[in-house]
């Protein structure tokens, strides 16, 4: 029996030795390597504003999503630090889902940039099928409305999108193939009454913290595979152009993503991973750095879990790599690629061994303190190997934790790797989650698909049910006047700090307090002011309709502050100052169905009305083709207001940003 013992465990032993090496001297390599940083880097955030906004898409594919869809779009749309114009939302739905069907039409009604994108197929099909006819008819749309799309990013129907992903993605996208964002999964603050309700979507935590914050960004500083997360995920308009009508996902694929990660990195495609963050003041005066990254609920209980794994373990380790893959010359893949894909692959046998794996360990733990037959006898080869083994976890639950600290904090730490010391029960549970959902794909692989499979034998959508955050705790996700003079680091974290705690005890607005004591000037509080509100700020206003000027009063413009831009459609396009009242100029404006403010700073509004800016010839002809495009309603008000701000950039502005192209 001690025989019988001794061989298992010293089989186990090796087998996870083996797979479990190769991440050492991954480790080791990337600390020794160049492409590590030295210093931590951030992303000039203060610069990212300067560049004009590229048009760029969002793709949700939804089966029976009628519960959340609707929430997740009002928060993109209302949270969004974009232009509106410069952004369209698709949302692919199905004919045989009248519920989340009439939802997305209700958002399509509601917001001029969703547009609601019917299967021909009834549902589900595969999600690779949703999104590959999305984007034909993305390719339709910009052939009807003149414009090109700079990206394309895939979003999953229960996603809280950051603020700021789509002006990352701008200022990102012109120099690499694709982005992905991280994904770092929603969970309560822990605490020991919620320790085992909240256990299976921390492990969720736990893993996307390791993974989403060291090994993505080791992948992508070593240009290794970087696998799409399948949200988050940005395509860029080079490769689109590159597969034109060609489906980009496999549709017999349960990992669509995964698998167009793997064939972009054969033609050549390298995906950079964004691990950026910004800073915030709480409302305690406390400094925080958020990371730019999706969030999202994930299953809270172990059946729901185990299956949404199955279907990943599957797609990655047994549809979408073979060995023979890894290993082909076909490929021109790199050492350093096939060895991240070596480390994905190896995942199914990993899950299944750390069970026994787990067993040997306590049993040789025990035999430390605990006289136990001499199944490991000391010094032997399984003796070493146990040892090694222990080491090995140790260093996984060291850099494991650290990650889990980066993203979540201390408190998330102690749940996921101290409760209990040794073998935490988070870790545990989570590897016996994998364990099962392992297991299953095994099944999967070995006897076929059951439950993954149309009647017709097509992969179907084996998708996860989902639920959305409440509303109060979604204000979370907001950008104040604070955050934004932040971001663009108009103020120091200090200096917003001291401000927050007088506005307090003055009962007076932030910005007024900043700007009496000096620490911004009008432009730089107008131009916070006008992101935090999602509104534009235009400082030229003088390049607009000079006609429009004349049906107004200059001298009533100058002392009441505002100035008419743009009038179409009876309605005006008005700029204000941050001290305008717009009862004083509503008056002037009556007859109007809409009126859409802009602001810009009081001295160019004086020095308009006094007639101490001019337009120059060159100018001029670029204001008159801009009017024009406004005019036959191939650019919006908003596109060409920001077209006439960078009319300077150095390009043909407006076909940078992929609107009023003549010829589609």
């Amino acid at each position: 029996m001690n025989i019988t013992i001794y061989i298992i465990g010293l089989l186990v032993a090796i087998g996870m030795l083996l797979f479990n090496i190769d991440d050492i001297i991954w480790d080791i390599g990337y600390l020794l390597s160049s492409e590590r940083r030295r210093k931590e880097e951030r992303m000039p955030m203060n610069l990212v504003d300067d560049l004009p906004p590229k048009l760029l898409a969002v793709m949700v594919a939804a089966w029976h999503e009628e519960n959340v869809i609707e929430q997740v779009i009002d928060h993109m749309i209302s949270t969004v630090h974009y232009p509106r114009s410069m952004y369209h939302v698709f949302l692919g739905v199905y004919p045989n889902d009248p519920a989340t069907t009439e939802i997305a039409k209700r958002l399509s009604q509601k917001y001029e940039n969703v547009h609601v994108v019917v299967s021909p197929k009834p549902g589900p099909t595969s999600k690779a099928q949703n999104l590959n006819h999305m984007i034909s008819c993305i390719h339709d749309f910009e052939r009807e409305h003149f414009c090109r799309f700079a990206a394309v990013t895939v979003h999953d129907s229960e996603d809280v999108v950051h603020p700021y992903e789509l002006k990352v993605t701008n200022f990102l996208i012109d120099q690499y193939d694709s982005l992905q964002f991280p994904v770092f999964p929603l969970q309560r603050k822990p605490n020991w009454k919620n320790f085992f309700s909240e256990i299976t979507s921390g492990t969720y935590a736990d893993e996307f913290a390791e993974n989403h914050f060291r090994h993505m960004v080791m992948r992508s500083e070593t240009k290794a595979v970087v696998p799409s997360a399948g949200t988050g995920f940005v395509i860029s308009r080079n490769v689109l152009d590159y597969y034109k009508d060609k489906p980009l996902f496999t549709e017999g694929s349960l990992t669509e993503d995964y698998k167009f990660s793997i064939d972009l990195a054969k033609q050549g495609f390298q995906v950079h991973y964004v691990l950026e963050k910004v800073p915030r003041v709480l409302q305690n005066g406390k400094l925080k750095w958020d990371y730019v990254a999706t969030r999202s609920l994930f299953p809270k209980t172990f059946g729901a879990a185990v299956k949404q794994k199955t279907r990943w373990i599957y797609g990655i380790t047994m549809q979408s790599l073979h060995m023979s893959d890894i290993l082909s010359s076909e490929n021109k893949l790199s050492f350093v690629q096939r060895s991240a894909l070596y480390k994905d692959w190896k995942s199914k046998f990993i899950n299944i061994l750390v069970l026994p794996a787990y067993i040997i360990l306590v049993y040789f733990l025990l035999s430390l303190f605990i006289p136990l037959p001499a199944v490991y006898p000391i010094w032997s080869l399984s003796w070493w190997l146990s040892l090694s083994m222990t080491v090995i976890m140790f260093y996984k639950q060291f850099v494991r934790g650290f990650a889990i600290y980066r993203v979540y904090g201390l408190r998330s730490v102690v749940a996921a790797c101290l409760v209990p010391p040794i073998l935490p029960l988070r870790v545990i549970w989570g590897n016996l989650i994998n364990f099962t959902a392992t297991a299953r794909a095994w099944s999967w692989s070995l006897f076929g698909i059951r439950s993954g499979t149309s009647k017709r034998g097509a992969i179907k959508w084996n998708k996860t049910e989902h639920e959305f955050l409440e509303k109060h705790v979604l204000y979370s996700y907001y950008r104040n006047l604070g955050d934004v003079l932040l971001e663009k680091q108009y103020i120091s974290p200090d200096v917003l700090k001291r401000a927050l705690e007088k506005a307090r005890v003055q009962n007076k607005r932030l910005g007024k307090v900043l700007f009496e004591d000096g620490y911004v000037n009008e432009e730089k509080l107008a131009r916070a002011l006008a992101a935090s509100t999602h509104k534009l700020f235009v400082k030229d206003i003088y390049l607009f309709d000079p006609k429009l000027v004349g049906k107004f009063d200059k001298s009533s413009m100058g002392k009441n502050l505002f100035y008419p831009l743009m009038e179409f459609n009876n309605g005006y396009v008005v700029a204000e100052t941050i001290f305008s009242d717009p009862e004083l100029y509503l008056c002037k404006l009556d007859g109007t169905d809409r009126i859409y403010t802009v602001y810009t700073t009081t001295k160019q509004i004086k020095d308009v009305c006094e007639g101490n800016l001019y337009i120059t010839s060159r100018d001029k002809k670029f204001s008159d083709r801009a009017r024009s495009l406004l005019k036959d309603n191939i650019i919006t008000w908003e596109q060409t207001a920001i077209a006439l701000e960078n009319r300077d950039f150095g390009l043909d502005v407006l076909e940078y940003m992929g609107v009023g192209l003549r010829v589609a």
